[in-house]
């Protein structure tokens, strides 16, 4: 592959690769940003994601209100994603505050967002497709303003007790009480994915404590302090990332 010049962040989008195949697109809310808010024109240069792990660097040929055509000039392998694969499954919390959780948690590099229904869950676990929509564009925007390559994966809300991880991944859920292994210490060795799970206000319920023991999921601390239930997740990500080397010279 041909090596693709380094563009601004602003200018990356994540485009289905059909459209890409095709070298155009009909999408309203693309096009409205390309033309209205960045006031692209025809020559304009745009890095193209197809979510998969493959950049595109286009030259901008047609741009209407109602279509926009472009040139592929080079493609690339995109970059821009720790080694470490990382599933956060984060119990649902007031929804400003959940959404910020979503927008930080693709910044760190996690790979997968799994939003919980707890025992002690306080808001509704809504599964609507205009809530699942603007979620995504959060995941989406995140993505490209943070350069990743690969497009996280954002599932529909489920119970925590209708997990099912693979044998092989490391399961860790994070408490504040005896019987924890501060995580730090316990993260492992080799690169088998890793699973996070953080509760809501008030933390696991002992019913869902026992179940995920029952499974031999680690229960892993973060220190003694206190942290929201917003905040906990992505120290926990972090620590994880850290350990892998991802902020070590940019992502790897």
């Amino acid at each position: 592959m041909e090596t693709t010049p380094r563009l601004s962040n602003t200018v990356r989008f994540f485009v289905n690769a059909a459209s890409i195949a095709t070298g155009s697109t009909t999408d309203a809310e693309l096009i409205h940003q390309w033309l209205r808010v960045l006031r692209l024109r025809v020559g304009a240069q745009l890095l193209l994601l197809d979510g998969a792990g493959t950049q595109y660097h286009v030259v901008c040929t047609e741009l209407t209100p109602k279509v926009a055509r472009w040139e592929t000039q080079t493609t690339a392998p995109a970059g821009g994603e720790p080694d470490q694969h990382i599933t956060m499954c984060a119990a649902l919390i007031r929804p400003e505050r959940f959404e910020w959780l979503l927008q930080k948690s693709v910044e760190l590099g996690v790979s997968r967002i799994i939003p919980l229904q707890c025992e002690r869950t306080r808001t509704e676990s809504s599964g609507s497709a205009s809530k699942q929509a603007r979620w995504q564009r959060i995941v989406t925007e995140a993505a490209e303003q943070s350069c990743r390559g690969v497009l996280p994966v954002l599932n529909a809300p489920m119970r925590l007790i209708d997990l099912s991880p693979p044998s092989t991944d490391q399961i860790f859920w994070l408490h504040e009480g005896q019987g924890t292994q501060p995580l730090r210490q316990i993260i492992p060795l080799d690169l088998a994915p890793v699973w996070v799970l953080s509760g809501p206000e008030g933390g696991f319920s002992p019913n869902e404590q026992q179940w995920m023991s029952s499974h031999g999921w680690h229960a892993a601390g973060l220190g003694s302090r206190i942290l929201r239930a917003e905040t906990a997740p992505l120290v926990a990500a972090t620590l994880i990332l850290a350990a892998r080397g991802a902020f070590d010279d940019g992502a790897r």
